[in-house]
């Protein structure tokens, strides 16, 4: 016994389905109304965070000054450097594992100046909250 033609399958499955007027339109219209209801989604709101709008006072430091405005700042590189990146074995990989990393440096950049800020309002400002 011979295995069935995938192509003949597949063109006898398009002509059994999609041939027909009705069943086209039915499926155009259901995939229109997936787009826009994905379209009419209000985007995720960004992670709460204590990071207050840097300032850019010269080129490769952001100054993220006290909210409460008492004159202190942390300065932090924007740029830390090149990170350490092994290639992934799959070449199609590597677009997820550059995104991975970008991620884990921005999640470290966020941590440091939220840490920073931590102990700034535990030793100046008692008892508030960022």
């Amino acid at each position: 016994m011979t295995a069935p033609d995938p192509d003949k399958d597949l063109d006898a499955w398009i002509s059994e389905h999609l041939a027909r007027p009705e069943v086209a339109a039915r499926m155009h219209d259901e995939l229109l109304a997936t787009l826009h209801a994905d379209r009419n989604q209000p985007p995720e709101p960004p992670p709460a965070t204590t990071m207050p709008m840097p300032e850019f006072p010269r080129f490769g430091v952001a100054r993220y000054r006290c909210p409460r405005g008492c004159g202190w700042s942390h300065d932090e590189p924007t740029d830390p450097g090149p990170s350490a990146l092994i290639p992934p074995a799959d070449p199609r990989e590597l677009g997820a594992m550059l995104t991975l990393n970008a991620e884990a440096r921005s999640l470290a950049y966020q941590a440091r100046v939220e840490a920073a800020i931590a102990r700034h309002y535990a030793e100046t400002h008692p008892g508030a909250s960022p």
